[in-house]
């Protein structure tokens, strides 16, 4: 075949497009067929991005808004086997009479009415059902003046849906458990998790999450956002930016031998850092035992 001669076309192989092509998918359908829109890349968990988190994000940015309206300082957060998850907050609750649908209708929810929610975080309206959508078992419960309403799914689908009385606190309980159809050979990674729960508490003073039984709280707020505490003790700073400003305070001692008081200039929160700055390191009580 020369080089400028022209290919034939063989329309009798043309794909058709015809009124049969044209489809139209359910809210949880649309997820699940392109959960890319929702959530970005699947993964299975060995990458802080990938979309176990992001589900995991999404609900908890729900409990978040609650706490911002003044309605419940503590989250509780249970991850069972790396596979499963349950969020429990102890806000106002989803409004039992629309449980159904904020779960699983998209562009639903009550964060369009500006009376309920001054301000909120969370992906209005789609966020907790592409998580219903993309799990393979989904159960919410709300928890509202002595009744509790219960719903199940699995990958969007209702299952069960019943009321029952109760004498817990209000608030709002979801449990989640990825669809490994989608999420393959996925496992959450705990210290991913543990650094978006506590990225959680800087920027929210005075919320408690309560991680497999372990308290993380930030009493400090946004001002100095890298210095951490669990369950009460104070740990050391992440960030070198904050290090510097510890850097900079005096902290002073009483010499044991000489018994004057001398200051000394040392990262109070970094044991090692600029242990030459202080004037009598051999005694002070600090370098001690960093010498």
């Amino acid at each position: 075949m020369e080089e400028n001669e022209l290919i034939p076309v063989d329309n009798n192989n043309a794909v058709e497009y015809t009124d049969d092509n044209i489809r139209h998918l359910s809210d949880m359908e649309h997820v699940r067929t392109r959960p890319g829109m929702y959530i970005g890349r699947l993964g299975d968990g060995a990458h802080a991005e990938d979309g176990i988190y992001v589900l995991l994000k999404e609900v908890i940015d729900n409990s978040i808004d609650e706490f911002k309206m003044q309605a419940g300082k503590k989250i509780e957060i249970t991850v069972e086997e790396n596979l499963r998850v349950s969020v429990r907050d102890y806000g106002r609750g989803i409004p039992q009479g629309k449980l159904i649908e904020a779960v699983s209708m998209l562009n639903t929810g009550g964060k369009y009415d500006s009376k309920a929610f001054k301000k909120s975080v969370g992906l209005n309206g789609v966020g907790v059902k592409a998580v219903n959508a993309l799990s393979s078992h989904f159960e919410v419960r709300s928890y509202r003046d002595g009744k509790v309403r219960i719903a199940t799914f699995s990958k969007g689908n209702l299952l069960t849906d019943e009321t029952q009385n109760t004498e817990e606190e209000n608030g709002t309980y979801i449990f989640f458990e990825p669809d490994n159809t989608l999420f393959l050979n996925y496992s959450f990674k705990p210290e991913f998790i543990e650094t978006m729960l506590r990225n959680y508490t800087y920027l929210n003073t005075g919320l408690a999450i309560i991680y497999n039984g372990h308290r993380i709280l930030s009493r400090n707020g946004p001002g100095r956002p890298f210095e951490r505490q669990h369950d009460g003790n104070r740990t050391l700073p992440d960030h070198p930016s904050e290090r510097g400003r510890h850097r900079n305070r005096f902290h002073t001692y009483r010499a044991v031998r000489r018994r004057i008081l001398f200051f000394c200039q040392r990262s109070a929160y970094y044991p090692g850092w600029y242990a030459s700055k202080c004037l009598q390191r051999t005694h002070c009580p600090h370098h001690q035992r960093v010498l």
